[in-house]
């Protein structure tokens, strides 16, 4: 699991520049669970920040000029069987087809993640191969190598998210987990035991919360 923020971040962010170096530790934990308790709220169970290295998925095929992928960040192999009981994957050409994001109808080829595969309208296929071999069951016919995820690196407003529920985290902690806590600057703070609403408004707003369909 990545963690989105460091603690050099959070220091320079929350304006903690003398917190003691004994923290470290306890912050750097904090900032961990936030990042997890990120992933949960957006419904991303491997994060936002995509693999180092690219790697292979299958699909069954959609038997379309489109195939609906998962998130990456690029795509650099796309294998399709030639009929839905071949056993053998041919490589397509990069003049086949095309990485895109968007409603099929209307394509983003300019934007990441990556979402779907579109043949291209010079390439030597027209769809990919359909994968449906009976009602209830599909076999694998289009296999992508790619590096899977989000972002390349960590989106900024996740890094700000993190580091927001990570302060009110530590806030609570040193003072014990109490739902309130008086300070002679502040006054009376009310924390709330859930996701912060400003957080949660940064995640919604940023569309990066993944919708709960099928195995996600």
């Amino acid at each position: 699991m990545a963690i989105y923020a460091t603690y050099e971040e959070y220091r320079n962010e929350t304006d903690m520049l003398d917190i003691d170096e004994h923290n470290r530790g306890t912050i750097e934990r904090i900032l961990g669970s936030a990042s997890a308790a990120i992933d949960r709220f957006c419904n991303r169970p491997f994060g936002f920040v995509a693999l180092d290295v690219a790697a292979a998925k299958v699909y069954p095929g959609s038997g379309k000029p489109y195939q609906l992928i998962d998130e990456c960040v690029t795509v650099t192999l796309v294998e399709v069987k030639d009929s839905v009981t071949d056993t053998v994957y041919t490589a397509w050409l990069p003049a086949d087809w095309q990485a895109c994001t968007g409603d099929y109808n209307y394509p983003d080829y300019n934007s990441t993640p990556y979402t779907m595969l579109m043949c291209t309208a010079n390439g030597d296929y027209s769809r990919f191969t359909y994968g449906r071999l009976t009602d209830r069951w599909q076999a694998p016919t289009v296999q992508v190598t790619a590096r899977w995820g989000y972002a390349a690196t960590v989106p900024d407003q996740i890094k700000t998210a993190t580091i927001m529920q990570a302060a009110r985290w530590f806030k609570r902690l040193q003072g014990a987990m109490s739902d309130t806590l008086a300070t002679g600057e502040l006054g009376q703070l009310l924390f709330l035991q859930k996701l912060d609403p400003d957080i949660a408004m940064i995640l919604n707003s940023g569309r990066f919360v993944h919708p709960a369909v099928g195995r996600w």
